[in-house]
């Protein structure tokens, strides 16, 4: 706020605050503080953050009380309390009037609907987008019986570990569709009711084009297009990937044509067109204008076998999207396109205990997945196991998180369910070449729990929870390594001294014996039954 013409300017009072507020560091020697200083100094901000917002919407709830609550005239279409109320901090901060009516909608909704919600705020659990990302996912479960049961169950999630963008709706929506599916039904069909195409201006003469339509649909779209954009140009196109996207959809919503723009005579992409060719009058005439491709992809949709066959109504999973509801998931299997492939071949015995046991590699090569415990941890996980990456897990590499040793498999990483994560190919690339170290078990109440470790050894816990609490089915399925026998070494030279194990060898031995330093650490051992 800024002072009066006749005001003198206020003291900094922010700038006046001890270092412990400000991240524990001090701008003027920042230069010379260890990164992991800095590091759990920004998290120390960020809780700050979450504490001022958290004051923040408390103020507007003693305005709102002030002026809505303690009034009668609340029902006015422009004059009336909440506008009062609206009015004065949209002036004071010189912020429009829709903003600050969401404040004060934000506020009272944390306070009375999700209060146990709004403490996680407080204590900075969450951020403030976190916390507004939540009221709009609960916006149906408002005056509902079962209301206090989902703040107070998403609040001890939250207070679990970290969530993502992506994983923090997953999480919402399977609390909310445990205690009612129906809330969740009739959100996907409000919002398919609104679906529409609309355009928006945007700066420097152009404007964005935007569809709204059902996530599958929009997943399909956009995996054509991208397709399409990408199969008929040359490598001398001088395009961007989204400027051929752009070009490409306009082609195809105008009928126009969509050509390589690489401007050169031996373009290996030319295709006759025949529309042009009758044009030209001539049928064999050579043309740059692109025909659409068709390409063949996949969109993953997870559910259970019980909910497939309508004799359950529990929630799946659209990759991409998130939690979808039974009548979702049966519409989509009901496609012609759809194929549908159980997780556990046909014919597996059960065990006794009420588990499967399957092979997790193949028999000739005991480095390499089966095809079954490779789609179970892209379902399991269902993103990158990178703390806040949002990659879809099927777009990620299979990754051993205990290294693989290729010259001892029965000494290194095994190849099995609870030693195997999905990560993308920025963050395996990092862990591999680098001195990036990340882990993986299974805690005292068999959860699946991750971490990652830095080179300078700060340790980031990872999500809070994986697919298996959506799917408590997954528990039950369990992926062995075949027993294999070292392989025959031979003799050392005896003429020129050699390494009994190579340098990656020592590698992978140094980081399980810090993971295993990480496990005493959390007084777990390290394999953890069921």
């Amino acid at each position: 706020m800024s002072p009066t013409a006749d005001s003198p300017p206020e003291a900094p009072l922010w700038r006046g605050l001890p270092a412990a507020f400000l991240g524990g560091i001090d701008p003027a020697d920042a230069d010379e503080a260890p990164i992991n200083d800095l590091l759990l100094g920004m998290t120390d901000l960020d809780r700050g953050h979450s504490y001022l917002a958290y004051c923040d919407y408390r103020t507007a709830q003693v305005v709102y009380d002030r002026f809505v609550a303690a009034r009668e005239d609340t029902d006015g279409f422009v004059v009336d309390g909440f506008a009062d109320a609206a009015t004065r901090i949209a002036q004071t901060r010189a912020i429009t009037r829709h903003q600050a009516e969401v404040l004060l909608d934000e506020g009272i909704v944390l306070r009375d609907r999700l209060p146990d919600v709004f403490e996680c705020l407080g204590d900075g659990i969450i951020s403030q987008r976190q916390a507004q990302q939540i009221i709009v996912d609960t916006d149906l479960i408002d005056g509902q019986s079962y209301a206090p049961e989902v703040d107070a169950e998403i609040a001890r999630r939250l207070r679990k570990g970290t969530f993502s963008t992506k994983a923090l709706r997953n999480m919402v929506d399977r609390i909310i569709f445990r205690h009612d599916p129906d809330a969740v039904r009739e959100r996907r069909k409000d919002a398919i009711d609104k679906r529409c195409v609309w355009v928006e201006n945007r700066r420097d003469g152009t404007a964005e084009l935007t569809a709204v339509m059902s996530a599958e649909n929009a997943r399909l779209a956009y995996a054509s297009l991208a397709a399409t954009a990408a199969a008929k140009v040359c490598e001398h196109d001088g395009r961007t990937k989204p400027q051929r996207e752009s070009d490409l959809e306009f082609a195809l919503l105008t009928g126009s044509d969509f050509a390589c723009e690489c401007g050169r005579d031996d373009c290996a992409v030319t295709v006759l067109t025949l529309d042009d060719a009758a044009t030209d009058g001539i049928e064999d005439a050579p043309s740059k204008a692109l025909l659409p491709v068709q390409p063949r992809f996949v969109i993953h949709v997870v559910c259970d076998e019980a909910t497939l066959e309508g004799r359950a109504n529990n929630p799946g999973y659209l990759d991409g999207h998130g939690v979808i509801d039974d009548e979702h998931v049966r519409e989509l299997a009901a496609r012609p396109d759809a194929r549908i492939a159980p997780l556990i071949p046909p014919g597996t015995p059960m065990n006794p205990d009420g588990t499967f046991t399957l092979p997790g590699s193949l028999a000739s090569d005991p480095y390499r997945p089966t095809t079954s415990l490779d789609a179970y941890i892209r379902i399991r996980h269902g993103a990158c196991s990178e703390p806040g990456c949002t990659k879809s897990a099927w777009e990620c590499d299979a990754e051993h998180v205990e290294e693989f040793d290729h010259d001892n498999p029965s000494a290194g990483g095994q190849t099995t369910s609870d030693n195997m994560n999905p990560k993308c190919r920025p963050w395996h690339l990092l862990k591999t070449f680098s001195g990036w170290l990340d882990d993986q078990w299974r805690d005292e109440d068999g959860q699946l729990r991750t971490e990652t470790v830095t080179p300078e050894g700060l340790t980031i816990p990872g999500e809070a929870e994986t697919m298996e609490e959506l799917f408590p089915g997954l528990r039950r399925i369990r992926y062995t390594a075949s027993p294999q026998a070292p392989p025959a070494f031979d003799a050392p030279n005896q003429e020129r001294p050699t390494r009994t194990r190579s340098r990656t060898a020592n590698k992978h031995a140094r980081r399980r014996a810090e993971r295993s330093r990480n496990r005493k650490r959390h007084n777990e051992g390290p394999d953890v039954p069921f």
